[in-house]
């Protein structure tokens, strides 16, 4: 499997090289183009499910299409009879990371799901109500495994190394390394939180990486919002 980037990071869309018999895993409707002897399979949700984590996939998917808005299913694409080769890109303007995967787990935003290879687990994960008031939603993907993951962001991507705390506003988070710990905080005192802009921050604890984005969608919405005609 080779993986070439281009167009970033303002517009970035992967161009995944397969040989015959290998696949990769793509976040439904993020599909540019392909090559003609791809076979693609449909399923629901995350990778590497027995039944019962296929029917729990299911209903996480569903609540995560309700209030997120993201798809349900899931594209796996196979070239037929040799190589082959398949585009990919998010629905907002931004940048693209692709990882190696070699052990140890990530957690990314559900929105910033863009491909991964077969055999890298891809699970939601329940985060608790702190995620809810933090701004992540209470769900978000956790890989498990080894393998290619690429994922996505609104605006530029920026990698932090966390050695002990670090603050980020909550619209602004990617995906982080299990080895960090959040919680939600304020910026300040009641003055600060209402009329900062600011409002409520997640703190990061631990060692691991981070990765932030430049522009925050829920920003675009409450600016585009009162120019939308009634």
């Amino acid at each position: 499997m080779n993986n070439e980037i281009r167009y970033a990071p303002a517009f970035s869309m992967a161009e995944i090289s397969l040989a015959e018999g290998e696949s990769v895993v793509v976040e439904s409707g993020s599909m540019v183009g392909m090559s003609d002897n791809m076979q693609i399979k449909t399923s629901i949700g995350g990778t590497n499910r027995g039944f019962f984590g296929k029917i729990l996939a299911f209903l996480a998917a569903l609540i995560r299409r309700v209030f997120g808005g993201e798809s349900i299913f899931m594209n796996t694409y196979t070239p037929q009879s040799g190589p082959g080769r398949v585009l990919v890109a998010p629905a907002l303007a931004g940048d693209i990371i692709h990882k190696k995967i070699e052990g140890g787990s990530l957690y990314i935003q559900a929105t910033a799901y863009l491909a991964s290879s077969p055999e890298l687990s891809v699970r939601t994960k329940w985060m608790g109500l702190k995620s809810l008031f933090g701004g992540e939603g209470l769900f978000l993907l956790r890989t498990e495994g080894s393998g290619e993951l690429w994922f996505n962001c609104y605006g530029a991507m920026k990698e932090i190394e966390v050695n002990g705390e670090y603050v980020v506003d909550s619209g602004h988070i990617v995906a982080f390394e299990s080895t960090l710990d959040f919680r939600v905080k304020t910026v300040g005192g009641l003055k600060s939180t209402l009329m900062s802009g600011e409002g409520l921050v997640t703190h990061f604890s631990g060692r691991g990486k981070l990765w932030i984005q430049s522009h925050n969608l829920a920003s675009l919405v409450s600016w585009v919002t009162p120019m939308l005609p009634n």
